[in-house]
């Protein structure tokens, strides 16, 4: 070949390059219908209008077509684009035919119409995964900072944002397979997600991480119109509370947890999730056990038995923005009833270990029941420093308001061997029993309290009273009248036995036959005090075993906080007893 031939040669190609290289820009009507067609077939949806198509040849054949508006033909789901580029493979092109492998959708904006009621995510996905299984020639495709919309009844249900998502290129009977980031309210989630269209026992996966929360689903699907979902599945959450308001539900009592993380033997249905050798982590807590939640209408009920080796109900308990009765004459505290009450829970846990408040129990038992218009929490049994313990709160609707009930009873306790965990708790030592009941009903945690009613009894023995020289006083009374009442509110004061009984009627606590009694000397209590406004006034009178003189005293203020203080308003009994200017 001459040096003129090949200088030829390659101007030629070079031209042909860039002829290649060249985008083109032809009317609508120039366009080959069968290059649509090829679109069409390929994503399933019907291109209705564009504003501008280009062809570019090299380096490898591609279509644009800009402004550009599709649907699907049964309605369920249409759009618009910024773009929409399909890519043609080049050896079917050399033989006359058109085959695109890949479809990129740029800045889409897509609606998706929802398949029967609002039910949620599932029903949300129930439209896009309808397509993408009936396409039958199915390219890659690629959506690129796009949006969509699912709706029901022209209103729109969820946004997805920043639509960045690669869906797989696939034969008929190979799976879906998902993959790309997305922005769901507020949230930038990176998911990916595999699943089966044809065959029995066919593998299925789904995960989605973001900085809320992470969840990965690995099994098998089987079943035809109503699919069962069997595999392994992990939850790892900073906050439970916030997980489930981020799929717009907020039951109350999730408030109780924040780090939740989850790893169990899943069997998934429609409306309903078994959970088998699962494991729990609850802030650190393990609990092991299985659970189920199924849904039936608008109410979801979890159910389930978990055990572990230790828990803290004090700070699940804290957690809960329970309605605390305000002191009275402030604002009242309505008690949102339904709201408690939203979801069906039937739990039982059980644990070796627990703390409450402070307090360290073992070998506990803890049952939580809720139905629509009932609450029931309930520690049905507990060992505690020596002794045992129980509780049970029940509320539920009434014509009135809530009727609430309160049982508690602790039999044996050693309240010495607790001092060091509850260093808050009354000054109090010595091994006895508590029985508590009360009722009471209203509208506001106010009313509750103001109705009360019920009965309560306390009796302790071999202890003492921190905070009160009881014997000094009585030593320094008989000895120096004048310097009788000095000092004697330090040290302790040991007894024999202390015991109370209460009764509770419309918030006032009636206190009639309060004592404590050593060898040496006896004291004794009477009084009432009010539980809504949160006061108490009551008398006593602390005497020697022998009865030769009594010292009067009164116990009042706010009910956190009250004073003991000698009453000079009591008169003394009998005759040798103080004189008055001792209390002077």
């Amino acid at each position: 070949m001459t040096r003129r031939v090949s200088i030829l040669a390659y101007t030629l190609v070079i031209a042909l390059v860039l002829l290649g290289l060249q985008n083109w820009s032809i009317a609508v009507g120039h366009i080959e219908r069968h290059v649509i067609a090829g679109i069409e077939d390929r994503t399933g949806l019907k291109v209705t209008a564009l504003e501008r198509a280009e062809i570019a040849i090299l380096p490898l054949p591609r279509v644009s077509l800009s402004h550009v508006s599709f649907t699907k033909a049964d309605g369920t789901l249409a759009g618009k684009a910024l773009r929409l580029k399909a890519h043609a493979r080049l050896l079917p092109l050399l033989f006359g035919r058109l085959s695109f492998e890949r479809i990129d959708l740029v800045v889409p904006e897509i609606d998706v119409a929802l398949i029967g009621p609002d039910e949620g995510p599932s029903s949300w996905l129930a439209t896009p995964l309808a397509y993408l299984t009936s396409l039958q020639n199915q390219s890659r495709i690629v959506i690129t900072s796009g949006t969509i919309f699912a709706r029901a009844d022209g209103a729109i249900r969820t946004t997805l944002r920043d639509v960045n998502l690669v869906v797989d290129e696939r034969e008929p009977s190979e799976p879906i397979v998902i993959a790309g980031t997305v922005n769901w309210r507020g949230v930038p989630t990176e998911i990916g997600a595999t699943w089966p269209v044809a065959g029995e026992r066919a593998r299925v996966s789904l995960s989605a991480a973001s900085e809320l929360a992470s969840l990965r689903l690995e099994g098998t699907r089987s079943g035809g119109g109503e699919p069962v979902i069997n595999g392994q599945v992990t939850i790892a959450t900073r906050s439970l509370s916030e997980l489930l308001g981020w799929f717009g539900e907020k039951p109350r009592l999730a408030a109780a947890i924040n780090r939740f993380d989850l790893s169990a033997e899943a069997q998934i249905k429609p409306n309903e999730i078994s959970l088998s050798n699962a494991s729990l982590s609850l802030d650190g807590d393990r609990l092991d056990g299985a659970l189920a939640l199924g849904e039936a209408g608008s109410r979801w009920a979890l159910s389930g038995t978990l055990a572990g080796a230790a828990l803290d109900l004090g700070r699940l308990y804290d957690r809960l923005d329970l309605p605390r009765a305000e002191p009275a004459g402030g604002k009242t505290t309505p008690l949102e009833f339904d709201a408690w009450t939203a979801h069906d829970i039937d739990l039982r846990v059980s644990v070796d270990a627990a703390r409450i408040s402070g307090a360290r129990l073992t070998d506990v038992a803890t049952q939580l029941l809720v139905k629509k218009g009932r609450f029931e929490a309930g520690l049905l049994r507990a060992s505690a420093y020596g002794g045992t313990a129980k509780a049970r709160l029940l509320a539920v609707s009434a014509p009135g308001g809530i009727d609430v009930k309160l049982q508690a009873g602790f039999d044996r306790i050693n309240l010495a061997q607790g001092a060091a965990d509850m260093p808050d708790f009354p000054r109090l030592s010595g091994t006895g029993n508590l029985q508590l009941a009360l009722e009471g009903s209203g509208t506001t945690a106010e009313d509750v309290v103001a109705s009360l009613a019920g009965k309560a009894n306390v009796a302790l023995r071999q202890g003492e009273l921190g905070g009160f020289a009881f014997l000094d006083l009585l030593r320094r009374a008989e000895r120096n009248p004048v310097a009788a009442l000095r000092e004697w509110r330090q040290g302790k004061t040991p007894f024999e036995s202390l015991s109370a009984s209460a009764t509770i009627s419309s918030g006032m606590v009636t206190i009639g036959d309060g004592q404590m009694s050593g060898p040496v000397y006896k004291l004794t209590l009477a009084g009432q005090s009010s539980l809504s406004e949160r006061w108490i006034e009551m008398n006593g009178q602390l005497a020697p075993a022998n009865g030769a003189y009594q010292i009067p005293l009164a116990l009042k203020g706010a009910l956190d906080n009250p004073s003991l203080t000698p009453n000079t308003d009591a008169l003394l009994s009998p005759t040798n007893s103080l004189p008055a200017s001792l209390l002077r």
